[in-house]
């Protein structure tokens, strides 16, 4: 049995119920963010930027520094979708295995990869175009990973899903998919310059960043996959149809 109320719901009560359901599921939801900090912070510490000029290694080592970008986004990608099969499994009221979602996703990581890495792409060319470009690319493509993974989707699949259901929501997509982060970006923004101004050493600063990270980011993921589901619900009375929704697909528990 569902152990989540699939109905329509106003963006204020998806934010409230994205809060409670972090602060009842924090544990596996922050382990899951610190899986992705851990090889991130091996990387940094293997080959530390330049604070004072981060595009040094770019210009120097570039075939080096392209796979450091690339891995990292790897990591991100599979721990993202793990994080989202964690979510798929509580709210249909499977148990949730933190293992289990990760070799989930490690089976389609690269499709997760080609999926973030487009996505970012796109959002960088539309960020030429100034703000409120990539404000509006960003909320077309909020759902792009939790289509990935809940239906299986390839990653330009995935892409057309996304700008499927944001049509006509974007207002709802920048409320939850973009101000949470937001919010959490510009909170670690304030600390780490704060730290770093007063003569905290870099890495030590990037430590600190992770570990806010680990505490911020469930808060700010959970809202962008409950609008995901909300307007699934809404365009496909998803509600009516939980229970096969995921019988042709292995579970994060099988």
């Amino acid at each position: 049995m569902a152990a989540f109320d699939f109905r329509p719901r106003t963006s204020t009560e998806l934010l409230d119920a994205s809060v409670e359901f972090v602060r009842g599921r924090f544990g596996i939801l922050a382990a899951t963010i610190a899986l992705a900090q851990i090889p991130l912070l091996a990387i940094t510490f293997a080959f530390p930027p330049s604070p004072s000029d981060p595009f040094s290694r770019l210009r120097e080592q570039p075939v080096l520094a392209v796979l450091i970008i690339v891995v990292s986004v790897w990591i991100q990608a599979t721990l993202a979708v793990t994080f989202i099969h964690i979510v798929d499994d509580v709210l249909h009221g499977r148990a949730a295995s933190l293992p289990a979602s990760l070799r989930l996703a490690l089976a389609r990581s690269g499709g997760a990869l080609v999926a973030m890495l487009l996505t970012y792409l796109v959002l960088i060319l539309w960020a030429m175009l100034f703000v409120i470009p990539v404000i509006w690319a960003y909320a077309r493509y909020f759902a792009v990973l939790p289509a990935f993974a809940i239906e299986r989707l390839s990653p330009l699949a995935a892409i057309r899903r996304s700008k499927e259901l944001a049509k006509g929501n974007n207002g709802r997509a920048i409320a939850l998919g973009l101000v949470p982060p937001l919010v959490a970006g510009v909170i670690m923004a304030i600390v780490e310059q704060g730290m770093l101004s007063s003569g905290v050493a870099f890495m030590t600063v990037r430590v600190i960043g992770a570990l806010l990270t680990i505490v911020l980011y469930p808060f700010t993921m959970v809202p962008a996959i409950f609008l995901y589901y909300d307007l699934r619900t809404r365009r496909e009375g998803l509600d009516l149809d939980l229970d096969s929704l995921a019988a042709p697909y292995p579970t994060a528990a099988a």
